[in-house]
């Protein structure tokens, strides 16, 4: 007996899916997939556990637009406490992903994990990172692979220009050195705090031009006030709002990617959860958008 796919979606829930979404690979425009690793977490473990909890907060809050954004979700990658596994996956898909025309949104986890996905995706116009912090030391925890190091490696295996980090706030001194000289434009969440203007139109001036931008979002960029769930909280963050407007500008020049990483359920009431969801979606809708109109 042949059963009847109508009725089957009628009486059952699969989900969560990220913003409920139920567009098949084929009709969609963005990929979404979680990576649930924090193998080298050096503080709080608990953004393996982020992807699901994304998902979860994406379904129950009332986003904008959201028939204009056709997305799917492919699930999780397997879970994995190797590195090197972990980078060797997600490069897989988020090659898999763009030779399918898609655009790749990847749900962390730690951060570590962009170092697999922009080194396999190709050919992008520049990097744009929110984060407390500059993830560019040489070596931690005896490892030179972590989740403090990942944009040092990066930029020691390709060049990346423009690499523009945003909201930082602390680093040590050997960071603040090898961010200098492999050229890496900073605006610092004090310039956003005192001058909202002044350094939006810094950002702005620093992506001009740019078409095909990979955008990583560290919630910690974010004040712990804000959004308590991450894994290295750190004093003197940026507003939701700040964020978002800032995303909005990014990701209106185009997206070549995006990643969302270092929400940890295991410390969140929720906040940062949300405002990772409403940053991810602001991002692809601005994109969207964006690409509508210059159509």
């Amino acid at each position: 007996m042949k059963m009847n796919r109508n009725w089957i979606e009628f009486l059952f829930y699969r989900g969560p899916s990220f913003v409920g979404t139920d567009t098949s690979f084929e009709d969609a425009d963005y990929a979404v997939f979680g990576v649930p690793f924090d193998a080298t977490s050096s503080f709080r473990p608990g953004s393996r556990f982020a992807p699901l909890s994304l998902r979860i907060m994406s379904e129950y809050l009332e986003l904008p637009a959201e028939r204009m954004i056709r997305i799917c979700d492919l699930g999780d990658l397997h879970i994995t406490a190797s590195v090197d596994v972990m980078l060797r996956r997600v490069g897989e898909a988020v090659e898999r992903i763009v030779e399918a025309g898609k655009i790749p949104v990847i749900l962390g986890g730690e951060h570590t994990l962009t170092l697999g996905s922009v080194l396999r995706l190709g050919s992008i116009d520049g990097l744009v990172i929110f984060d407390a912090h500059l993830d560019m030391r040489s070596e931690f925890m005896d490892t030179r692979v972590n989740h403090t190091t990942w944009l040092r490696r990066l930029l020691e295996e390709g060049e990346i220009k423009p690499v523009i980090l945003v909201g930082a706030r602390t680093y040590a001194e050997e960071e603040f050195a090898a961010a200098y000289d492999m050229g890496v434009q900073l605006i610092t969440s004090a310039e956003i705090f005192l001058d909202l203007r002044g350094a939006v139109k810094k950002l702005d001036a620093l992506t001009s031009g740019l078409r095909n931008i990979y955008l990583s979002i560290d919630v910690d960029v974010l004040d712990p006030g804000y959004a308590p769930g991450v894994s290295n909280p750190e004093p003197g963050g940026i507003a939701p709002i700040h964020l978002y407007e800032l995303v909005k500008l990014v990701a209106a020049k185009g997206l070549a990617a995006l990643d969302i990483v270092e929400v940890n359920p295991l410390f969140d009431n929720g906040s940062a959860a949300a405002c990772a969801v409403y940053a991810a979606y602001y991002a692809m809708l601005s994109s969207t958008t964006s690409s509508l109109a210059s159509r």
